[in-house]
């Protein structure tokens, strides 16, 4: 493994990229879900993004910045 490279499980599914989902969506992995519902606001939304390294999960505010996020570390 390339240094500084993290080892991460899939955390979604590839035809996923792009797509919004609810916080509380079953297909959202339980530890990801957890934290998003500690922090989301009202009007923010979560997207995934498929990546090399398994896929984030991505929590954007109203006005559509980033706030945090999210993958699974093995």
């Amino acid at each position: 493994m390339p240094f500084g490279h993290k080892n991460t499980l899939r955390s979604g599914q590839p035809n996923w990229d792009g797509m919004r989902f609810g916080f509380d969506d079953p297909r959202i992995p339980e530890s990801i879900r957890q934290r998003v519902a500690a922090m989301a606001q009202p009007f923010w939304e979560l997207y995934f993004t498929d990546t090399d390294m398994g896929g984030e999960w991505w929590l954007l505010d109203d006005t559509g910045e980033l706030v945090e996020a999210f993958w699974l570390e093995a």
